[in-house]
């Protein structure tokens, strides 16, 4: 039982913590005014993630696709 306890733990840890990744996000925008109307108007965003979460990284990041696959089938596995 405290297996399934800390399993379930664990998956809402991963599936809650893209709540604490940051973003930081430029915007401005441009045009042109001819008699006084926008004309040509572009935005722009610029946003960078900052994910300093390692379950978040690990779930994610193509390189420990692997490993988290393995993990999550030994756990099943144990259960």
């Amino acid at each position: 039982m405290r297996v399934i306890k800390a399993l379930i733990f664990i998956l809402f840890l991963t599936f809650s913590a893209h709540a604490l990744a940051e973003t930081k996000c430029k915007y401005f925008s441009e045009a042109d005014v001819v008699n006084g109307e926008l004309i040509n108007k572009k935005e722009h965003y610029t946003c960078k993630e900052n994910n300093q979460n390692f379950l978040v990284t690990f779930f994610t990041d193509p390189k420990w696709a692997n490993t988290a696959t393995s993990l999550f089938i030994i756990i099943l596995e144990t259960l």
